[in-house]
């Protein structure tokens, strides 16, 4: 932050005059309210046209407090919406997009909290008053960063068009005008920025230069909820009844969800024409950021917590049960499972594929530890893995020892992995009081054996007997995913049972639970409603049918897969609208 002269210090500028037009003051006073319903009275100035909206304009300016009721039909799909601060992640990306930073500022801010899974849901992303000061440091370092680059680098004069010395106070309103709307993912009043123009002004009449006054301008609306949250406004905070979203806001829920940053020129420029009304223009829209780079922000973030694939570089295993585990192997697993994924949703590959595709992404390193043949280069190339034992995500070293002990596997873990994240039907836990330990008699016994004493318990019986199986369907891999065909016990059983609601399914090892598990009802309705969670940023549930069929119908009738599915959210009716709380 500049220094401020002696005179704006004294009349307590220093704060104060940030603490004008929607700042820190705002912050500090009003939404540090934990879960707060989004519900702001009165318009927002320049939200742009309503999508489908009656009396909406598709230039932009009118109806900025929502869209048009939707039908009777979809008001299931719609629930309330908490207003959603940008996590950590969406709050480095569109600092870097708005002022061409490389910084990652986000990781200053405290951890975000998870909620579904996720950390990018609106009830769980509180603000705390370190949130606040963090804000302002990066505000700070980010605009010092901004100004000190030469006159003529793009990433300047993309914000700084003009010369604040001698531009005088047209520049700085013009400045400031296309600084917040790019920050507020809206067109935005003149009533809106002129709190932040005064700042200017007034620093400058009491000494300061111009382009100090500029930057403090600019610190204001980095400073402002409209950037710092994503605001979305209901046509009447006491009605239920749901709508659409308006162009802009929908623009700025698509962004995020897929790129995890704010909307670009092209996005913002079909939001003012009008274009995402329309089924097409908003499917075209996706299309379009599905094939953009940005979009590795999906896999990053969705897939990156959905499937754990965070956490892969920093596990370890026991050093001396796995010697041959190291870093470089950790962070190998991590980007082969990444490219495995990214490779489905570009290709459009079928939901089951997740599972049962039969390649992988494989360098030297990894190719050794699979025992496949090593491909050529040093890099990832993308390898078959037929007659590797191998099959789709759940044969994937990342996996595999994500859900181990540091010392050995954990059939437990990986069956309830499987039976919460890709089938929705995660077992009850357990009742309190129970021994969930392994320990055994204390004789030596394989781990199949030591779960069938553990079984005999009768509290532990129901829970485990549906468990169990599935996680000892991969007991050929060891605690970090190498294959086995057997251990210190002898050869392993990795035969068992799978309960399905059209009945139980007996199989043996990895290679025959995998279809079975690709051709269970629950798997694509269980991914339909992990991707309409992270989209959406509330909790969906296996009771949220609506949704989850209209998704399903939607994805089915692209023919794309996984690709189709994440399109398909974006057209669904959850995802388009909102309502209020209601009286």
């Amino acid at each position: 932050m500049p220094a401020l002269p002696n005179a704006v210090k004294h009349r307590g500028l220093s704060r104060r005059a940030l603490l004008s037009g929607s700042c820190l003051g705002a912050l500090a006073s009003a939404l540090l309210l934990p879960a707060c319903d989004g519900v702001l009275s009165g318009s927002q100035p320049g939200a742009g046209p309503a999508p489908g909206g009656v009396g909406s304009n598709p230039v932009g300016g009118s109806s900025g407090t929502g869209g048009a009721p939707i039908t009777a039909s979809s008001k299931p799909e719609v629930d309330v919406m908490t207003i959603r601060r940008l996590n950590r992640a969406e709050y480095t990306n569109t600092l870097r997009a708005l002022t061409g930073t490389n910084q990652d500022y986000g990781a200053k801010l405290p951890p975000d909290n998870l909620s579904f899974g996720f950390d990018n849901i609106g009830e769980a992303l509180t603000v705390q008053p370190l949130h606040i000061e963090m804000f302002e440091q990066s505000a700070d370092a980010a605009l010092a960063e901004l100004f000190a680059l030469p006159a003529s680098d793009a990433r300047r004069t993309q914000t700084l068009s003009c010369d604040a010395l001698t531009g005088g106070p047209a520049c700085v309103l013009a400045t400031v005008q296309a600084f917040a709307e790019r920050a507020y993912r809206r067109p935005v009043a003149a009533a809106e920025i002129t709190p932040f123009v005064s700042v200017a002004d007034t620093f400058t009449q009491t000494g300061g230069s111009a382009l100090d006054g500029l930057k403090l301008a600019l610190k204001a609306v980095l400073l402002s909820p409209y950037f710092l949250f994503r605001v979305e406004l209901d046509v009447s905070p006491t009605s239920k009844e749901p709508h659409r979203l308006t162009a802009y806001e929908l623009a700025t829920r698509l962004s995020y969800y897929l790129w995890s940053s704010m909307p670009d020129d092209a996005l913002l420029t079909s939001a003012k024409a009008g274009n995402l009304a329309s089924d097409a223009g908003l499917a075209a829209e996706v299309s379009r950021m599905l094939g953009d780079s940005k979009a590795q922000a999906l896999v990053s973030n969705f897939a990156g917590q959905w499937l754990n694939l965070r956490r892969v570089a920093a596990v370890k295993p026991d050093e001396t049960a796995y010697p041959n585990f190291n870093a470089q192997l950790a962070s190998d697993l991590q980007a082969e499972s990444t490219l495995f994924f990214a490779e489905l949703v570009a290709q459009g590959r079928p939901i089951s594929e997740l599972i049962t595709a039969d390649f992988s992404y494989l360098n030297q390193n990894l190719a050794a530890y699979y025992g496949v043949t090593p491909p050529s280069g040093e890099g990832f190339t993308k390898v078959l893995l037929t007659g590797a034992h191998r099959v789709g995500f759940l044969t994937q070293g990342s996996f595999l020892t994500l859900t181990s002990n540091p010392t050995h596997t954990s059939p437990v873990k990986r069956g309830k992995w499987v039976l919460d994240q890709l089938l929705c039907s995660p077992p009850p836990p357990p009742p309190p009081g129970v021994d969930a330990s392994l320990a055994g008699t204390g004789t030596p016994a394989s781990v199949r054996a030591r779960l069938e004493q553990h079984r005999a318990k009768e509290p532990c019986r129901s829970c485990h007997a549906i468990m169990d199986p599935i996680g000892l369907s991969f007991e050929n891999f060891s605690g970090i995913g190498e294959y086995r065909a057997s251990d210190q016990f002898g050869p392993i059983d990795a035969s068992g049972t799978l309960a399905t609601p059209n009945g139980d399914v007996t199989f043996n090892g990895a290679s025959e639970l995998v279809p079975l598990l690709a051709a269970d009802a629950r798997l694509a309705p269980c991914v339909a409603q992990k991707v309409l969670t992270y989209a959406v940023g509330r909790g969906f549930t296996t009771s949220d049918t609506s949704a989850l069929q209209t998704v399903l119908n939607l994805t089915g009738a692209t023919g794309q897969g996984l690709r189709g599915l994440f399109s398909s959210v974006a057209l669904s009716e959850a995802f388009r609208s909102r309502r209020a709380v209601g009286e």
